[in-house]
């Protein structure tokens, strides 16, 4: 049911996605850097990218890897859409579906930028990818993640509607348990500043990334809303990794 509103989410905010996503664009250009920097011997033929939403990452690697040939993948027919009309390239193809679920063949690279936070089974996918792959690289949300908009709702006595997710310790204790033959792994915070709680809501909802497991009722929102109507500073924390067999 979960991955029913997060397409669903996704599909609506295609239009505006790419006027918010700032720190999205960030952490492909970063993800993509760890890559050229610590696996330089990285030449992939092939290249999936996972939940590529409007297409940040091929964006880069096209001219990377210019004569690499590349699959994008992501839940939302309608980020897919702007990721085609985005990339008219004779050397990309599509595929729509849930990463979870959709058989994809072996490819030299797979890659994935924010996206693995919302998968149900994050170290079966992981697993599932890194055999699938001569690389694998991919950066998620961490633990952490929007701690201030969690402190606001505790404070308010207020269940919080953040999405739930992985721990570093536990992410990097999994990859290790893989037994890659080499792999890197690194955390970054990323501050945000909002001119007030209701412009931090608009942006999430212009994200698509306002799915929560916790039901949040319009009465509390708007509680939220008057209650904070100030500048507010919001934390990304990314979890960046890159394994090879």
């Amino acid at each position: 049911m979960a991955k029913v509103y997060i397409q669903r989410n996704f599909n609506s905010a295609s239009a505006s996605y790419d006027a918010v996503a700032s720190i999205q664009k960030k952490c492909a250009t970063q993800l993509v850097g760890c890559l050229k920097k610590h696996f330089p011997t990285c030449h992939p033929d092939t290249i999936l990218d996972l939940g590529t939403g409007t297409g940040y990452i091929p964006e880069i690697l096209l001219y990377a890897f210019p004569e690499s040939k590349f699959t994008l993948n992501d839940l939302s027919f309608n980020m897919l859409d702007k990721a085609k009309k985005k990339l008219p390239s004779k050397r990309v193809s599509y595929i729509l579906g849930d990463m979870e679920v959709q058989d994809f063949d072996f490819h030299d690279l797979i890659i994935s930028n924010l996206a693995l936070q919302w998968v149900d089974d994050l170290y079966r996918t992981i697993r599932k990818f890194y055999e699938k792959s001569g690389f694998f690289a991919f950066s998620c949300l961490l633990d952490g993640t929007f701690s201030e908009w969690s402190k606001i709702f505790i404070d308010a006595s207020l269940t919080t509607p953040i999405h739930r997710y992985p721990s570093r310790p536990a992410l990097e204790h999994y990859i290790g348990s893989l037994e890659p033959s080499k792999y890197f792994c690194d955390v970054c915070a990323f501050d945000v500043v909002f001119s007030s709680a209701a412009d931090f809501m608009r942006y999430l909802k212009a994200l698509g990334a306002n799915y929560s497991h916790q039901h949040i009722t319009i009465a509390d929102l708007k509680r939220i809303i008057n209650m904070y109507r100030d500048k507010i500073k919001v934390t990304y924390k990314v979890f960046f990794c890159i394994l090879s067999r």
